[in-house]
C-alpha cells in the first residue's frame, strides 16, 4: 500500500511540475478540401520558463489503428520551416492539387502515400517563431539548438499527459534536414529520462532521419567530392582543388592563391545547379519574385506558373494566410502576422550545435532502432557525408549493400548495421532530392511502412 501511495505522490508531483496549459481542438473540415476523412487535432502547448513560448501543433491519428500504431513526433528543418511544409509537401494526409490551379482558392486532395495511413504523427511548428508558434514576450523569441531540444522534451511530456491514451504507443522521433541537429540530442534526452523512470514515461523506441544535418563541417565539405562524382566539375579541377586545398573546402586560407583560385572555379561550375535536387531547374532567384506575384494577385496562378518546386511552395502561404483557414485551424487571433512556409529567424536563432556525431555514437549503446535515408541527387547534404559518419560509428555490418525495390523497380540502395541491441538501417533513394519524401513520396512511403512493420525495406 505504501508503494502505491508513493507512486501516486510522484505522479501528482510530476503533473504539478508540468503545469499544463495546453489547448486543443478537433478540426472537422478545411478550406480547399471540405470535411476531413481523418482525425485532425490542432492546438498549442506552452513550454519553457513560465510557458511564454506557445508551440502550435497538428496531430493526425493513424487511419489504421491509432491505439496500436506508433506515435511519430516529426520535426521540420530550416530552422524556421513550418510543420505545414511536411504536412502538405512530404508525408501528411493532404497535398495541393496542381492539376487544378486556375486562379481560384488552392484546392487540396488526399495524399495516397501519407505516412498517417500507418502512423500517428505530431507535426510541430518549432522552434518558436516558426509557422503559427509564438512567444508571449519579445525575449522569448530568442532561441537556439539546445533550447529547441529542451522545448521539444517539455512539449512531449505535456502533450502525453494531456493525451494519456497514447502513452503506451511506441514513440519515435524524426525529422529532416537541419532538424537532424535536434532529433538525436532529443532522442538521447528522452531515452535517459525513460531509463531513469521520469514521469510521464515516454516509450521511446527509435528515430528516423531524412537527409539529416549531422556534422555541419562535413556536410558542406563533401559537396566538392560529390560534384566531381556527378561530373559537375572536371577531373582536372577536382584533382587540383583537392591538392591545393588539402581536402579542406571550409577553412579557406586567403593566402593560398591556388586553393582560392580553384575554389572560385568550382563555385562557378556549380553556380546554377539546384543543390537540393541537381537534376531539377534552379529557380531560387526567380522563386521569390514569382511568389510575390502570386501573393499580390491570386488570379494569376495557373499550372504553367510552377516551373520548379520552390514556386509550388507558394501555395501553402496563400492557403495558410486565408482568414477562414486560420479560423478552422483555431489559430489564436493577433498572435502572428503574415504566415511564411519558412520564416527568417536568423536574427533571433543561434546555431550552437555544429555536430551531433557524439549523440549518434552514444545511442549505439541503447536498444533503439534507427532509419537514416538520403536522396542520391541531394548536393546540399551529400550522401557521402552521411554514409561516412555512419561508418565512423564502428557498428557491425548486419546486411550488406543491396538494392531495395518498389513496384519491381530499384528505388535505392540499403544496408543494415547492428551493435548489441541497437539497429541502424541506412538507405539511399534513387533520384531523390533533399528530404527525399518531398521528391519520391511513393518510394519513401513504402520504405517507412516496411521499416515500422519490422520488415526489410
Amino acid at each position: 500500500m505504501a508503494s502505491v501511495w508513493k507512486s501516486w505522490c510522484v505522479l501528482v508531483t510530476a503533473l504539478h511540475l508540468l503545469h499544463i496549459t495546453s489547448s486543443n481542438f478537433m478540426v472537422d473540415n478545411l478550406p480547399g478540401f471540405g470535411k476531413l476523412p481523418f482525425m485532425l487535432e490542432t492546438g498549442y502547448v506552452g513550454v519553457g520558463e513560465r510557458e511564454e513560448v506557445q508551440l502550435f501543433y497538428y496531430f493526425v491519428e493513424s487511419e489504421r489503428n491509432p491505439m496500436n500504431d506508433p506515435l511519430l513526433l516529426w520535426l521540420v528543418g530550416g530552422p524556421g520551416c513550418s510543420a505545414l511544409a511536411s504536412f502538405f509537401y512530404e508525408n501528411g494526409p493532404l497535398k495541393f492539387n496542381y492539376d487544378n490551379v486556375n486562379g481560384s482558392f488552392p484546392e487540396l486532395q488526399l495524399n495516397p502515400n501519407a505516412w498517417t495511413k500507418v502512423l500517428n504523427i505530431l507535426y510541430i511548428d518549432a522552434p518558436v517563431g516558426t509557422g503559427f508558434s509564438y512567444s508571449k514576450t519579445q525575449q522569448g523569441y530568442y532561441s537556439n539548438d539546445k533550447q529547441w531540444v529542451e522545448h521539444m522534451y517539455d512539449f512531449l511530456q505535456k502533450w502525453l499527459v494531456d493525451h494519456p491514451k497514447f502513452r503506451s504507443n511506441q514513440l519515435y522521433i524524426g525529422g529532416g534536414s537541419y532538424s537532424g541537429m535536434i532529433v538525436t540530442p532529443l532522442v538521447q534526452k528522452v531515452y535517459e529520462g525513460y531509463k531513469a523512470g521520469n514521469l510521464p514515461l515516454l516509450n521511446i523506441q527509435g528515430f528516423v532521419l531524412a537527409s539529416p544535418s549531422i556534422d555541419s563541417y562535413q556536410d558542406i565539405n563533401t559537396r566538392v567530392q560529390y560534384a566531381h562524382q556527378r561530373t559537375l566539375v572536371s577531373n582536372e579541377l577536382y584533382e587540383s582543388i583537392k591538392a591545393s586545398c588539402n581536402g579542406d573546402y571550409i577553412s579557406l586560407n586567403p593566402n593560398n592563391a591556388n586553393c582560392m583560385s580553384d575554389y572560385e572555379a568550382y563555385s562557378e561550375s556549380v553556380r546554377y545547379i539546384n543543390m537540393f535536387q541537381i537534376m531539377q531547374p534552379s529557380c531560387i532567384k526567380g522563386s521569390h519574385k514569382n511568389q510575390r506575384r502570386l501573393f499580390e494577385n491570386l488570379e494569376t496562378i495557373h499550372q504553367s506558373t510552377f516551373r520548379c518546386q520552390e514556386e509550388e511552395n507558394a501555395l501553402v502561404e496563400l492557403w495558410a494566410n486565408d482568414p477562414n483557414v486560420q479560423k478552422n485551424l483555431n489559430v489564436r487571433e493577433g498572435t502572428k502576422g503574415h504566415f511564411e512556409r519558412c520564416n527568417n529567424i536568423s536574427d533571433t536563432y543561434t546555431k550552437n550545435v555544429h555536430s551531433v556525431v557524439e549523440y549518434h555514437q552514444n545511442l549505439t549503446s541503447t536498444n533503439l532502432r534507427s532509419l537514416i535515408y538520403i536522396g542520391d541527387l541531394d548536393m546540399s547534404i551529400p550522401y557521402l557525408s552521411t554514409h561516412s559518419i555512419i561508418k565512423s560509428l564502428n557498428l557491425n555490418l548486419n546486411s550488406t549493400w543491396r538494392p531495395w525495390f518498389t513496384d519491381g523497380e530499384v528505388a535505392g540502395y540499403t544496408e543494415r548495421y547492428k551493435k548489441n541491441e541497437y539497429h541502424l538501417t541506412y538507405a539511399t533513394v534513387k533520384g531523390g532530392g533533399h528530404v527525399a519524401q518531398e521528391y519520391s513520396r511513393k518510394e519513401i512511403y513504402e520504405m517507412i511502412h516496411r521499416w515500422f512493420s519490422y520488415y526489410d525495406i
